[in-house]
């Protein structure tokens, strides 16, 4: 059975991390950047007293896309072209 389509297992180039830890250190700068314009913000009328609050929504809002975007991205990092039988049948 091995000539059979599903049966054949394909092989790919190992994959690099390398994206994954830029994207990583870019939602951090995000983060931190988000939490600074804040944090300047916070010395107007605009947010007065809120600093905070907002640092902590922005800080908890910038993890939340964050994991959203790495699961995504690791679904995509290897993907099951199609199911692979282990048995010998």
């Amino acid at each position: 059975h091995a000539d059979q389509p599903w049966c054949r297992k394909m092989t790919t180039p190992a994959p690099d991390s390398t994206a994954f830890w830029v994207g990583t250190f870019v939602y951090i700068a995000l983060g931190i950047l988000a939490c600074g314009i804040s944090a300047c913000l916070g010395t107007t009328r605009v947010l007065k007293g809120q600093v905070g609050l907002t640092t902590t929504l922005l800080t908890i809002s910038t993890i939340c896309m964050w994991m959203m975007w790495a699961m995504t991205w690791l679904m995509q990092w290897h993907p099951i072209i199609r199911p692979e039988r282990e048995d010998d049948h």
